[in-house]
């Protein structure tokens, strides 16, 4: 079954305020909509995005402006899995460029950790 994304939104604190209170999968994206990263939020996909907010400007330059698009879902880890798969096998096996590796396993509950400034 597909998954019902949102529509595409400029990552913007007051557009990233009014994404669920809830699990799921995000894209990040370029202007062109190339996704660069797919991510899994296993409690707040709000929160998720509000992260990515914080990395420093230098790490994302070269994407120009990004933008974000959510589905709420109940098993967002394994959603992550099968969308960087899809992305993968349509992209001669490539990450996303902003995700060098496979997502982990949902297998255990992972923690985040928040960045020490």
């Amino acid at each position: 079954m597909p998954i019902a994304f949102s529509t595409w939104k400029p990552m913007l604190p007051a557009l990233i305020a009014e994404a669920p209170s809830c699990p799921g999968v995000y894209e990040l994206a370029n202007l062109v909509r190339t996704v660069v990263f797919i991510g899994a939020a296993t409690e707040h996909l709000g929160e998720s995005l509000a992260a990515h907010l914080n990395v420093p400007p230098t790490l994302h330059a070269h994407f120009g402006r990004l933008y974000f698009r959510v589905a709420p879902l109940d098993a967002p880890e394994e959603a992550q899995q099968a969308l960087v798969e899809e992305f993968r096998a349509s992209h001669a096996g490539a990450f996303p460029a902003a995700q060098m590796t496979q997502p982990p396993s949902p297998i255990a509950p992972r923690r985040h950790l928040k960045a020490v400034v």
